[in-house]
Formats: C-alpha cells, structure tokens, sequence
C-alpha cells in the first residue's frame, strides 16, 4: 500500500507541474505577443529601414462604405502590419531564410545566382534574349540613332553610344539554369544592335565585348558579388576610354585621369552593394575585396568639352566620382532621357519642361549610354526626340550653326533677349531672326 501511495504522490507532483509549465507558456506567449506592441509604443528600439521602393499603408478612414464592402479591414490590416514594432526586423528574419535555406528572393525582379552572386532578371532576360525584340525593329531604331548622329554632327555636335557591359552576359556562369533553354546561344539585342551599329556607321563603343576579354586578365574585380552595376575600377577603365574617343573624335586635347594609387577594401561602396541592400537580408553576404583607383588630373592648356550624358543608373557612380566635373566643362545627365540632373544637384529637372533645341545646341558631345539589360527601349527616346524637334525647325545647316553660335555666347545671348524685348517676341524667335540674317550676310559677301 506504501508503494502505490508513494506512486500516486508522484503523478499528483507531476500533473500540478504539467499545469504550471501550461500557465508558464501561456504567459511567455502574451509576452511575446505583446512585445511588438510595446516596442512600438514605447520606442524602445529604433529598427533600420527596409530598402527599395515602398508605398507607406494608409491609415484607412472607417464610414459606412468603407466598412461594408471590405475596404477598411484590408486597408487596416495593412496599415497594422507596417506599423507593429519590430516589423523590419522580422521582414529582414524571414528574408534571410528564404535565402539561407531556399535560394529565394521576395525582392521584385532580383534573382539569387550560383553562389549568392545577385542579378536583375531583366539583365539574365537580355543575356539569354529572352527581351529580344527582332531584327526589323532594332534595324529601324539603328537608322533613327545614324540620323540623329548626321542632324547632330549638321550642328556642330559628337554623338556617342556607349554599349555598357551587363553583369549577366559578365556573370553568365553564375546564372541559374533554370534562365536556359537546351543551352542554345541565343540572338541577343546586343548582338544585333551592336552588328547594325556596325552597318549604319554609328559612332558606338562597346565595353560588353571590352569586359569580357578583360575577364581573366584584370588584375582587380570589374564587377562586384551583390551589385548590379560595374565596379569603382571598371568604371574607371570605361571612363578612361570614353575620354580617349572624345578626344580623338573632337580632335582636342582634353584632360587626362591620373591614377596615383589603387586602394583595396572589403568595405564596399554605394552602388557596389545595391542588390545586397535590396534584398533586406539581417546579414550581408559574402563578398570580394574591391579597388578604388585615387585621381588627379592633368588640366593644364587642355579644353573641358562641353558634354551631355543620356544614359541609365550605369552612370550614376561615373557621375558622382570627380571624373566628368573635372574633365568635362558640364555635369550634365538626362537620366533615361526624363530627369535633368546638372552641377552634382539632387534634384532634377523634368526634360520634358525643356527647350529641347535650344538645349541641345549648347553641347560639343552627347553621349548615350546604356547597358543590355535596357536595349528593348534603344536611346531612350531621344533620337525620335532629336527628329522631331529639329525637323520643326525645317533650317538650312548652316542658319542652325548660327544658333548654335548664338546660344554658345553668352554676350550675344544677352544682346538678343534685350532685342526679343524691345519687339515684343520670344528670345527663340529673335535668335532665328539673328541667325537667319547672319547666313543671308554670308551669301551677300560671297557674291
């Protein structure tokens, strides 16, 4: 009887323990619910922001309407969702397993490769001509950048397109399978364009080919691990090009870049890292040490060109490195032919709100420049701007260099918008009117 009774005190023990670890975890479950709350509340941790482009939920309005057909609770949910504490912290938590455990990214359009090496798909879809959008159509686009070239070149102005290279058609080894189809070769925009260029007598470079054969012969990365654009040394070596072929094409002895020394570090710079930070992962990935040449520049008894650069975010560390402010006499970037950004500022002009002729006229040299993750959408509009704008016109070459003249002085410059004035018309009709009576002058003295 001792046993059993003993036995029975036992199981007593364990069922009251069994009852108190119920109410234990019951608690530390209202603990943890209320943890987000508090930490919202009380502010008691101020979480680092997700990256990219977000909309901000709303806080909904609650009326009759909204109520009943369901738009205050979704909205609401929403907004709640956003606005519990610790939110980023956990996005960033499930982001990381996501890509640890599964090799997947929530991020739209980014794609995990072989190795954690990160692209846009747009970028794999030019690679594997998934984005191909046919010969005819890339033959016209090609015709429209020559006549654009000859209605610039009629004005005294250098055209430039510059093929960007392409972190997949770069990285293509790294891609993951799934992108390819019986791994056959595929026709590429690049590949056409690039041969029409060729065709039409297009002034282009291509840095896409150029990287490819420095692949294995660099001495220092040309592309980083977890960004989608072209190292701080790669954009070195193409900037350094691009100088050398406005000179040349200029026939002008412009500034040269002088690297005084080439510095290593693990610490990468923006945009080296873009993707990385897209994906919003609670840890960085792995990556390569990367190089930063140091500049100077030979200046002296050279001519800073007048330059506009036409392009895509490829540009964007090119701009902001030194290199064009003091090689070039503008800072100057239609930033996908839309945003005017000028002299370094961060906030753009909207291109549209432009005088486009009378802007464009300013320039020795434009540039286009664009990588193939792009090339469904060649020159961004702007050589159907150019001949649109310019056939307006319907001038003889010779009145259009006259303009140009005019819009370059700015002493004559002056002196037309006090004549605008004085007759009551635009500063564009006066400078027509000027130049049109240069270019008649010219005939009369030839005779």
């Amino acid at each position: 009887m001792h046993i059993f009774f003993t036995i029975e005190l036992h199981l007593q023990k364990i069922s009251f323990s069994m009852k108190d670890i119920k109410k234990i975890i019951f608690v530390v479950f209202l603990i943890i619910l209320f943890i987000p709350i508090l930490v919202k509340s009380l502010n008691l941790i101020k979480e680092k922001p997700l990256n990219g482009a977000f909309i901000p939920a709303e806080k909904p309005y609650l009326s009759d309407s909204t109520w009943f057909n369901g738009y205050f609770q979704e909205q609401q949910e929403k907004y709640l969702n956003e606005n519990t504490g610790l939110h980023n912290t956990m996005v960033r938590i499930n982001n990381q397993i996501d890509f640890s455990l599964f090799n997947k990214s929530k991020t739209d359009k980014l794609v995990i490769g072989k190795e954690n090496y990160l692209f846009e798909d747009n970028y794999i879809f030019a690679t594997t001509g998934t984005d191909y959008i046919g010969e005819e159509k890339i033959k016209e686009l090609t015709q429209k950048a020559k006549q654009t070239q000859e209605i610039l070149e009629s004005n005294g102005i250098k055209m430039l397109f510059v093929f960007a290279p392409g972190k997949a058609s770069f990285f293509k080894e790294y891609i993951p399978d799934r992108y390819f189809v019986n791994g056959t070769s595929p026709v590429t925009n690049y590949k056409v364009f690039t041969e029409y260029c060729k065709k039409e007598d297009v002034n282009y470079i291509d840095f896409n080919s150029y990287f490819l054969k420095l692949k294995d012969k660099s001495e220092y990365p040309l592309y980083p691990k977890a960004g989608i654009h072209w190292s701080y040394y790669g954009m070195y070596l193409c900037a350094d090009s691009i100088i050398s072929k406005i000179e040349k094409d200029l026939n002008k002895d412009i500034p040269e870049i002088i690297i005084k020394n080439i510095e290593l570090s693990k610490e990468q710079k923006n945009p080296e890292y873009d993707l990385g930070d897209l994906a919003n992962l609670l840890f960085k990935i792995e990556t390569y040490d990367l190089a930063y040449p140091v500049y100077s520049y030979n200046q002296e008894g050279k001519h800073r060109p007048k330059v506009l650069v036409v392009g895509d975010s490829y540009y964007w560390n090119m701009y902001y490195s030194g290199i064009p402010s003091n090689v070039f006499e503008s800072l100057d970037f239609y930033y996908y032919n839309s945003k005017y950004y000028y002299n370094g500022n961060a906030t753009p002009i909207e291109v549209s709100t432009l005088d486009y002729v009378q802007e464009i006229l300013k320039y020795e040299y434009i540039i286009l420049l664009e990588t193939d993750g792009g090339l469904n959408n060649f020159g961004f509009g702007f050589f159907d701007k150019i001949i649109k704008e310019f056939g307006k016109l319907n001038l003889e070459p010779e009145v259009l260099k006259y303009i140009n003249a005019i819009i370059n002085d700015p002493a004559w410059m002056k002196h037309i918008e006090e004549k605008a004035k004085q007759r009551g018309i635009s500063t564009d009709e006066m400078i027509e009117i000027d130049a049109r009576y240069m270019y008649e002058q010219d005939i009369k003295n030839a005779k």
